[in-house]
């Protein structure tokens, strides 16, 4: 199982998927962990009095800030014939937002349609259009 960042994901799915269509699997894993397990309700014990006053004490147990559980999203590409496992694993907004594109582009190449070119209007697609209706 190899970790990638989302770019080498992306490229090597491509690649995979290109190369054996119908074989190919991309799985999605979306975690949120619970808030209430333990990991995150430490209990507070009590500590023995080591000569710090009050005041510091108080500024410490501010300082140290709760853990927030972070939700991870981890996209798997698994082509069980080669053997080959591709897996990308996240916790970052942007790159959520940049797997969830980029598994769009890789549905075409399953689906076996043609890529489509971004950024630019096809020529198919603006006919029968007149210049009022833009």
């Amino acid at each position: 199982m190899v970790v990638l960042t989302i770019e080498e994901w992306q490229r090597q799915s491509t690649l995979l998927i290109q190369a054996r269509p119908t074989t190919t699997r991309i799985t999605t894993k979306y975690n949120i962990p619970n808030l209430e397990s333990a990991k995150y309700n430490k209990s507070k014990k009590r500590k023995r009095n080591t000569g710090i006053d009050e005041k510091e004490e108080e500024q410490q147990q501010q300082e140290a800030a709760p853990r927030i559980p972070r939700a991870t999203l981890t996209l798997k590409t698994f082509d069980p014939e080669s053997g080959v496992v591709l897996q990308f694993k996240t916790d970052r907004a942007a790159d959520v937002g940049r797997a969830i594109n980029g598994l769009g582009r890789l549905g075409r190449y399953m689906a076996a349609l043609p890529e489509q070119v971004e950024g630019m209007l096809s020529l198919n697609a603006l006919s029968g259009w007149t210049l009022s209706q833009f």
